[in-house]
């Protein structure tokens, strides 16, 4: 929920600390979420996103970005083809400062 201190130019100046906290509510949550997602885009032009955040989307990127948070750790994710289950789990690796490759 910390966000980055940025200058007049909107260059990161100071990065947050990425932990896990807890959110004032879902309407917040999904704000930063979406503003994340806006850094995403720009960082990463060609792979963009325009995910719908609804409520369990949501709920599902929280837990895969708990769950990579952890060491060591691993998750199956099931779902049909084109349910977004890559895209969440890109956003949230972004958000941990992850690697994506």
């Amino acid at each position: 929920m910390q966000e980055d201190e940025k200058n007049e130019e909107g260059i990161v100046v100071v990065e947050a600390e990425r932990v896990y906290e807890a959110a004032p509510g879902i309407p917040q949550l999904r704000k930063r979420c979406e503003d994340l997602m806006k850094d995403y885009n720009e960082k990463y032009p060609s792979k963009k996103m325009s995910l719908v955040l609804f409520d369990d989307a949501l709920k599902h990127m929280l837990r895969i970005s708990r769950i990579i948070q952890q060491a060591r750790s691993s998750a199956l994710l099931v779902g049909v083809g084109g349910s977004g289950k890559q895209s969440l789990t890109r956003l949230a690796a972004d958000i941990g400062k992850h690697q994506i490759r």
